[in-house]
């Protein structure tokens, strides 16, 4: 019975002594010295597959971490995200022995307000009231086109989601709905899916009929261009599997409307190594509206490759990548009904069908050629309003918001004084 009285006092100790700190990766610092610091044995990193080393790989300096330490300043857990959604998580088990694993990010999402009166300028007042930039760049782009005329004195309202890890910032917000009030007239503005302002419920969608011409045959010469290459690529992810091909009129899985899908989608699991199709340049990697995180790589002959949906980054802007090096991880960012990743193949800044280049020799002239004599002969455009997803109930909410008389959010208090972290923040 004094045994297992003294464990339990022992197990108690432990628990309510730990102390949860946020930390700066070391810059130059690698990840077999922070476990020699931290007196965790090395033989950890043999439990690694070729995954997880990668993974690893990908810390970089300055990147923000958090440890959990025990009275004595002893490790006891480390928690390091690798992605949007996904973390390392170093701690010991039963045995008292330090294990090594991937797993989701305990991130908390909710709906703030903004509610912001001129007094010197639009931006610089959201961003001393708010101390959130990205919102005020989200704004920016939102707002473009509707601000005319406006002045001290008027007002800007506005709801966002935001995610947040353990009370801290954590990727960009969304910007749902806003309300400009100038001159006494009021005004709404409805956000769309690619982040961009309208002024009704609806925005309209250009999306691909059928109208095939019978008995009708085209003929259309293209010239081929001088600097059209012929290139072969590979594919994007190792065992690839297709969910869903290049059209130019596909029922969208989330937004419920036919519209064209310029790409090839893979169905893979969250985490899957992205690789390059081909040699090239990174020329981008960040957001992109419904495509969420995105890379971009630059390939000769005019080709461009564009990776979407990931769910983090490997290679970083202006880095010389190779056929099959790892570019990033495969996710479920943006607007997606899954993880997957979305491939996009570009010549001269015009989709093309990726399997048309993928494996197998191809020219831009080849789809040239094709595209004409498909849309010639069978497609037709035309555009109809889509209501904006929620639009109505952002309304009600933002007016029910600022009739309750609510505040703005202040993200000052996301710094190292805050108060004291838990550990349930990250699990």
């Amino acid at each position: 019975m004094t045994r297992i009285i003294l464990l339990l006092f022992l197990i108690a100790t432990s628990i309510f002594g730990n102390v949860v700190t946020k930390q700066k990766w070391k810059h130059g610092q690698k990840f077999t010295n922070y476990l020699q610091i931290n007196n965790v044995s090395l033989d950890l990193l043999k439990s690694l597959d070729e995954l997880e080393k990668q993974v690893v790989g990908d810390i970089r300096g300055g990147q923000v971490f958090y440890e959990v330490k025990d009275d004595s300043g002893k490790l006891v857990k480390s928690y390091i995200p690798i992605s949007s959604t996904l973390q390392i998580k170093i701690a010991k088990n039963r045995t008292n022995e330090f294990r090594f694993s991937i797993i989701p990010i305990n991130f908390k999402e909710d709906i703030y307000i903004g509610n912001i009166t001129i007094k010197n300028s639009i931006w610089s007042d959201i961003t001393s009231g708010t101390h959130n930039s990205n919102l005020t760049k989200k704004l920016q782009k939102a707002l473009e086109g509707f601000l005319a005329g406006i002045s001290k004195g008027d007002n800007i309202a506005f709801l966002y989601s935001q995610k947040s890890l353990a009370g801290f910032l954590s990727e960009s917000p969304e910007i749902h709905i806003v309300k400009i009030t100038k001159s006494n007239k009021e005004m709404f503005v409805y956000i769309d899916e690619e982040g961009n302002g309208r002024n009704e419920l609806f925005e309209s969608v250009s999306y691909v009929i059928d109208k095939p011409i019978i008995g009708k045959q085209t003929t259309k010469k293209v010239d081929m261009r001088s600097d059209a290459k012929v290139e072969k690529f590979a594919y994007p992810v190792r065992n690839p599997r297709i969910t869903s091909h290049f059209s130019y009129g596909r029922y969208h899985p989330v937004l419920h409307y036919v519209r064209p899908h310029f790409g090839t989608d893979f169905g893979v699991k969250r985490g899957n190594p992205v690789m390059a199709i081909g040699d090239g340049v990174v020329i981008s990697a960040g957001y992109d509206g419904g495509y969420g995180k995105v890379v971009k790589v630059q390939h000769s002959g005019g080709y461009m490759s564009l990776y979407a949906h990931l769910d983090g980054f490997r290679a970083n802007v202006g880095d010389r990548v190779g056929s099959g090096d790892v570019i990033a991880y495969s996710g479920n960012t943006g607007t997606s009904s899954g993880p997957h990743l979305h491939l996009g193949i570009y010549v001269n800044n015009s989709p093309i069908d990726p399997m048309s280049v993928i494996g197998k020799e191809s020219s831009p002239v080849d789809f040239i050629l094709d595209r004409v004599a498909d849309v010639v002969s069978t497609k037709t455009y035309e555009t109809k309003k889509i209501p904006i997803v929620n639009a109505s109930k952002y309304r009600e909410m933002l007016n029910s918001r600022l009739n309750s008389g609510a505040q703005t959010y202040d993200w000052s208090s996301d710094d190292d004084t805050k108060a004291k972290l838990s550990e349930d923040d990250f699990e």
